[in-house]
């Protein structure tokens, strides 16, 4: 992503700088999300037990979190062949793309901890 941005900077695509930002910003917020997200599993003596018919469906749940990060890279990745073959026509449609997935992401990811407590 930083490449991708860099790219926007140096090619002069001006209209999708701001929506880049919201982009990188949130990739941060995502990444801490997830270095302090619960692992779903619980310790011997803690008050909540998850057993194994909740771990697979948690593991489930976790899967299309996953499919959205695909989505992400793959979306990033065509961005950036679009950029290195000279093809701005479509730049802000992308990032702001790129920015939805991301949301997505971000918001299966609050979901998570909720999900994980229905059991």
């Amino acid at each position: 992503m930083n490449l991708v941005q860099e790219m926007l900077v140096d090619y002069n695509v001006e209209n999708t700088w701001e929506q880049m930002d919201r982009v990188m910003a949130l990739i941060d917020r995502v990444a801490e999300r997830i270095n302090h997200a619960d692992y779903g599993y619980s310790g011997f003596f803690d008050s909540t037990k998850i057993r194994e018919p909740e771990l697979d469906r948690m593991y489930e749940f976790d899967a299309t979190i996953l499919e959205d990060v695909e989505t992400f890279q793959s979306e990033t990745k065509e961005l950036k062949e679009e950029l290195e073959s000279g093809n701005f026509d479509n730049s802000y449609q992308r990032v702001f793309s790129l920015r939805r997935t991301l949301d997505d992401i971000d918001k299966k990811f609050g979901d998570r901890r909720s999900y994980m407590l229905k059991f």
